[in-house]
């Protein structure tokens, strides 16, 4: 029996490095890990075989380069294993036309008014793919035909987006017995030390000006943060930044109080027992709330609490984060505890994580046990291994969709990155990084037997040229997503997860394993240099300002957004 999906395509309109970014996800739209092979077919054609390690029936989802968007990835409809080649774009186009067909009827049945240039557009790309589908498949030209349909398909899908969004969001203005989606911003630990503030290097944009870009402030300070040694809490970076928030008079959504991982639980928790790191967490939130109190009206409690790749397992994140909940929304009644999903997309299992399912099934689970209040979804769209893989327009009016569809708020955090991230930076795998994953696992193996050395090693994707991220992309991208979440009435606050480009101080570095005294040069004065500084932002040019302070316009776009939703 086939076990796997193999394509013909025209070599021009898909390089060897794109094809190899192709990916499998199961029914549900659940990515996995594959593995993507390209062979030469003929002349003009090239042959593309992928071996997805789940067997059964699937999207294929394959990238394009657009000018405006930079990198998306479109999918075809469900296709079950073929020993027998199929065409490409051929299947994607058939994939973007089902979506697009399916979205006007729903979008009609909500009174969109649809022009009759993309009426006319639809069934013209409707006629050719049927002519396509039927021909002979021989024939020379035929892979370019099929190119040259799913491109056309693309732009009337782009258009009737368009037409969907402007009407959804003059309904919404209208709507005067709903509350708008709030427009936010996040930042880090970092941008508190000392007197600093997120407002305090910016040139070209006033703070009077940034004030009024958001109404929303979400501060990321976590758990490894604030108890840097076991009952010793450091509550400067967290008072600045609730003040910071309440003196603009924004509301404040705290968190992830944890990320459960190596950088956001306190290392002195290695080694300890399941029970030991839940009644550990427990007594940090129940800190953190007391002293918030009811200046913080939303908490997130946790991200990658599904995923199983490290430290604490899966079970106990659950227990400790739900039992969190409910100690936040008793400590503090009227406060609401939000489950966070840092790959909502399910794209963590893209290159082999292991998770405890699908993030909105497991969603759907929890929502009946009355864990949570709403749902926290980041998405850090990308090409590398912590990133969400971007998705199309009308995938991500599924994505919208099927969240909404659990009856509960939702906030959510998304970025793009505006330069190549791998010309900007040094690689992830520094020694600071194998110093935080070596106290969690032991020296060299991991729990699970696993080689470190395996976990240290540059992905293939640092090799790759992401020259296609500009400002414009990213300008264009964020009006797009922060659009399409506006439109809906599901959506609360939709928040711009990363403030600044560059290289970050590591969250939760403690200073007594990781710090050493320096002469001065210039005549005896001791300066500390923290070794852990060298671990780097995972997205550094996802940020709203670049490294010089300078803002991007991706900033002056939400902006315009904000003004024009809510005056």
């Amino acid at each position: 029996m086939a076990s796997e999906f193999i394509f013909i395509y025209p070599k021009r309109a898909l390089n060897a490095a794109g094809a190899r970014r192709v990916f499998f996800a199961r029914r549900g739209r659940a990515p996995t890990s594959s593995e993507a092979r390209v062979e030469p077919y003929s002349e003009t054609l090239n042959l593309l075989r992928i071996s997805p390690s789940s067997s059964g029936s699937g999207r294929v989802y394959a990238p394009y380069v657009s000018k405006r968007e930079g990198m998306l990835f479109a999918s075809t409809g469900t296709l079950a294993p073929s020993s027998v080649p199929r065409s490409l774009f051929l299947e994607l186009a058939r994939g973007q036309l089902g979506r697009l067909l399916r979205k006007r009827c729903e979008w009609g049945a909500l009174g969109l008014k649809i022009p009759k240039n993309l009426t006319e557009a639809t069934r013209r790309d409707l006629r050719r793919f049927a002519e396509l589908a039927t021909s002979d498949r021989s024939a020379p030209g035929f892979e370019g035909e099929c190119a040259a349909l799913f491109d056309a398909l693309r732009e009337t899908c782009l258009a009737t987006n368009e037409v969907f969004l402007e009407q959804a969001m003059e309904a919404r203005r209208d709507g005067e017995a709903e509350r708008p989606t709030a427009l936010g911003f996040s930042a880090g630990v970092s941008s508190f030390v000392g007197e600093k503030t997120p407002f305090s290097g910016p040139s070209g944009a006033s703070r009077r000006r940034l004030r009024s870009c958001f109404n929303v402030f979400n501060p990321t300070i976590s758990w490894a943060d604030v108890e840097r040694r076991e009952g010793a809490f450091d509550w400067s970076a967290f008072d600045r930044a609730l003040a910071f928030g309440e003196k603009r008079g924004w509301r404040t959504t705290f968190g992830p109080l944890t990320r459960w991982t190596p950088r956001t639980v306190p290392r002195w928790l290695a080694g300890r027992s399941a029970a030991e790191v839940a009644e550990g967490f427990w007594r940090f939130v129940e800190a953190a709330v007391l002293r918030a109190g009811v200046r913080v009206g939303r908490w997130i409690v946790a991200t990658n609490v599904e995923l199983s790749d490290w430290g604490p397992t899966a079970e106990t994140r659950f227990a400790a984060t739900e039992e969190a909940a409910r100690r936040i929304r008793r400590l503090v009644p009227g406060a609401e505890a939000f489950w966070g999903f840092e790959r909502p997309f399910g794209d963590a299992e893209r290159f082999g994580g292991a998770s405890a399912g699908i993030p909105v099934e497991i969603a759907s689970r929890l929502v009946g046990r009355g864990a949570f209040d709403g749902v926290y979804l980041e998405a850090n769209f990308g090409l590398s291994r912590w990133a969400t893989a971007p998705r199309d327009p009308l995938e991500l009016h599924y994505f919208f969709d099927r969240w909404a569809t659990l009856g509960v708020p939702i906030c959510v955090a998304a970025s793009f990155p505006s330069a190549n991230p791998r010309k900007r930076v040094a690689t992830l795998f520094s020694s600071s990084a194998e110093n935080a994953w070596g106290r969690w696992f032991g020296w060299g193996k991991q729990e699970n037997g696993v080689d470190l050395d395996g976990l240290l090693t540059a992905p293939p994707e640092v090799e790759v040229d992401e020259s296609f991220w500009s400002e414009r992309t990213q300008q264009e991208n964020a009006r797009r997503f922060f659009l399409t979440a506006m439109a809906r009435r599901s959506v609360v606050e939709a928040i711009w997860s990363r403030w600044e480009d560059g290289v970050e101080e590591a969250e939760g570095a403690a200073e007594d394993e990781t710090t050493r005294s320096v002469g001065d040069a210039n005549g005896g004065r001791d300066d500390v240099q923290r070794t852990s500084r060298a671990e780097r932002d995972e997205f550094p040019t996802s940020g709203l300002f670049d490294e010089a302070g300078r803002p991007k316009s991706a900033l002056h776009k939400l902006a315009a957004l904000k003004r024009a939703y809510w005056g």
